[in-house]
């Protein structure tokens, strides 16, 4: 998925982010959203919230230096289709729980 490894790519906006996960980004989210290997399991029996899935993306992007409104990053992410966004959460979530 990426050239570099423990990176993820996430396009937005035409542009192609690269996200490291570090444990600054991991404690912020989990004080966001709670823990990670709960995140995991909701996002792989399809019991996540849209809105769970803007604030990770929003997080990701302002970790990679991109920071967007919440609401337009909402909108946008609707327009464009959820799917690819969800796969980036997912492999950072596997990456963080597993060093994949």
């Amino acid at each position: 998925m990426s050239n570099n490894k423990n990176t993820i790519p996430l396009r937005f906006e035409n542009r192609l982010f690269v996200i490291k996960p570090d444990f600054s980004l991991v404690r912020e989210i989990e004080n966001e959203l709670g823990s990670i290997s709960t995140l995991r399991e909701n996002f792989l029996r399809n019991g996540w919230l849209v809105s769970d899935l803007v604030t990770l993306v929003q997080m990701l992007l302002q970790a990679a230096g991109r920071s967007v409104d919440y609401l337009l990053l909402g909108n946008a992410m609707l327009c464009e289709g959820l799917m690819d966004y969800l796969a980036a959460v997912q492999v950072f979530l596997d990456m963080v729980l597993h060093a994949e």
